[in-house]
Formats: C-alpha cells, sequence, structure tokens
C-alpha cells in the first residue's frame, strides 16, 4: 500500500508535493485554487491518498480541500499510459467535465474521465473518493466516447454493483493477497466494460432533485431488505457511499427522519404480515421477527405511524370480513 499525505510536509511545501502526489498516484495532473488556473495563494494544503494495485488496475482513495484539478493538452500528451478513471464519490460535490459535457458527481454516484483527452475535475466541498484506475484498452470505445462525464447512480442496478464492488475492494484491499487483488481488478475492469450497457443518471446540478432521488433509493432498499440488513445510519451510508452527516441531512426537509423512516418501513412491513398471517403467528413472534425491543415498544410504534394498535388492525379485519360475508 502506498501512501501520501501532505501533512508530513511543511506548510509552504504542501502544494508543491500534493502537485507531485496527484501525478504519481494517477496520471499528469494540474491541481489550483477554484477559479484560478495554477495559484495556490494560501499557504498550506491538506490531502492525503493511499493506494494499491490490483492486476492492471490500481485503487485508491484521495481526501483533500476544495480546488480545481485540470487535465489539459499539456498533461494529456505527457500521459505515458492509456487509462480511464471510475471516481465514486463518498463525500463532497464534484463538477465533472469533458467531451462538451458537465455533470455534478456527489455522494451516491461515480463518474468516469477518460485521461487520453482533456477533462477538469471542479470540487466544491472538501471531498473524498475511491478511484480505479483502468487501462483504457479494457473499456470499449463507445463508453470512453459518449458516458465520460455523466453521473452513474450508485444506488441501483447495475451502478449499485459497480460502486459496491469499488467501495469494498478498497475497503479490503489491505487484506488481500496479490492473487485476490489481481482478481479484483479483473472484476473491476469488466464491470467498466458493462458500464456501456447502463444509463447514466444525466447531469445533477440540481442538487434538492439529486437528493430527492437518493432518498427514492434509500427507500427502496429499506422497503426490499428492512428484515436483512443493518439500517443503522452508519450502515444504509456505507451502502449507499454518502457520509453519515450527509444521510441525515438528506431528510432534514423531508416529513420524517432518517430513523422515523426505517421504523415506518419497519412498521408497515409487521402490519402487512400481521394481516397475512391473522393468528398463525403470535405478536411475541412478530415482534422479534420485524425487530421490535418488546410488546411495548411495538404497540407505541403502531400507534405512532398507523394510528391503530395491532389489535385494531385485527378487529377492522374481522368487520372487513363479515362485511363481504353480508354482502355476498
Amino acid at each position: 500500500m502506498n501512501r501520501w499525505d501532505t501533512r508530513d510536509r511543511p506548510p509552504r511545501e504542501q502544494f508543491a508535493y500534493w502537485r507531485e502526489v496527484v501525478c504519481a498516484a494517477f496520471t499528469p495532473l494540474r491541481p489550483a485554487a477554484r477559479d484560478t488556473r495554477d495559484d495556490w495563494s494560501r499557504v498550506g494544503l491538506q490531502g492525503r491518498v493511499e493506494s494499491r494495485p490490483f492486476g492492471h488496475t490500481t485503487g485508491a482513495e484521495i481526501a483533500t480541500c476544495a480546488q480545481v484539478i485540470h487535465h489539459g493538452p499539456d498533461e494529456v500528451r505527457r500521459v505515458d499510459d492509456e487509462v480511464v478513471f471510475v471516481n465514486l464519490m463518498l463525500d463532497g460535490r464534484c463538477v465533472v467535465s469533458q467531451d462538451g459535457r458537465r455533470s455534478m458527481s456527489g455522494p451516491g454516484t461515480f463518474s468516469i474521465v477518460d485521461a487520453t483527452r482533456a477533462f477538469t475535475l471542479d470540487y466544491l466541498d472538501p471531498w473524498r473518493t475511491v478511484s480505479f484506475r483502468v487501462p483504457a484498452h479494457d473499456i470499449p470505445d463507445v463508453l470512453r466516447a459518449d458516458a465520460t462525464a455523466r453521473a452513474f447512480s450508485a444506488a441501483t442496478g447495475l451502478g449499485a454493483v459497480v460502486a459496491d464492488t469499488l467501495r469494498s475492494s478498497w475497503e479490503q484491499a489491505s487484506r488481500m493477497t496479490d492473487s485476490e487483488a489481481d482478481a479484483v481488478g479483473v472484476a473491476v475492469s469488466s464491470l467498466s466494460r458493462a458500464l456501456s450497457h447502463s444509463a447514466s443518471t444525466g447531469s445533477v446540478s440540481d442538487e434538492h432533485g439529486g437528493d430527492e432521488e437518493l432518498r427514492r433509493s434509500i427507500a427502496r432498499h429499506l422497503e426490499r431488505h428492512i428484515r436483512f440488513v443493518d439500517t443503522s445510519p452508519s450502515a444504509i451510508a456505507r451502502h449507499f457511499a454518502v457520509s453519515v452527516r450527509k444521510l441525515h441531512q438528506l431528510y432534514e426537509d423531508a416529513p420524517l427522519t432518517f430513523g422515523q423512516t426505517v421504523m415506518r418501513v419497519r412498521v408497515r412491513g409487521c402490519a402487512d404480515d400481521l394481516r397475512a398471517m391473522r393468528g398463525r403467528m403470535t405478536m411475541t413472534q412478530l415482534a422479534a421477527k420485524w425487530g421490535f425491543s418488546d410488546l411495548s415498544h411495538l404497540h407505541r410504534a403502531f400507534r405512532h405511524h398507523l394510528g391503530q394498535t395491532p389489535r385494531e388492525i385485527l378487529e377492522q379485519l374481522d368487520e372487513d370480513s363479515a362485511a363481504w360475508e353480508r354482502a355476498g
């Protein structure tokens, strides 16, 4: 594992060191303060990079401050290896520009840039990303031509599979043998190729719209897997490649907080089970199945989210059945 950290250098040397680091770890790049070309007027720049090879690909985690990273014509001419970068955003927002396209990539998305052509990464906030450096010859020409600077959702479909692979591969990087890492590199290249069959999310420059889509993806995930996955904020944030802080921010303008959302999904699932089972499971069994600590917890949750207790739901079912029988 290779590690670089600007904090190992005096503040006055940190920006120059950062330029050396990003070029050594990735490809010729020119970082600069936002709204400038080459200037970095303040002293100091905190940034770190960790990387390791995965066969013919290379994975890395980068964390640093807001800045613009240029890869212009001069940098393209200095490229030794033709590579494509698949960048999964964990924190912060980045305006990705290449081939006349611009899109916003934030937590819950990833994007692709091709180092054989000019691109710009405008990081609007302090940011953290997992980036995989894939040989360009492993990527179909159509993907390299049409999918650069587009945001792919990390929450659903093939995009979720790619994002989960990037994230989990990097999390396990220090524990892998070389042969395991080689196999991961093959898998990352293969999944990256498959993105030629996947639709991007398009521009997500409207951050509010992006947040709403991510919230809907989280809701779908909870509804499908509420009984089988860890629904703690840290686990859900990790699954959707966002910070816990960002996860809670998603629900600041929503009717329910994240915790209330999880409980409502749990209550509705339990209520559906209650109606379907109709006496074939005890309330104690249902409470345990759906993750309630005890019967009083279950009754409070039902009253709060449904306005009915389990007993009232069953009584309503009996009344409805009797009405159907009388009508028949």
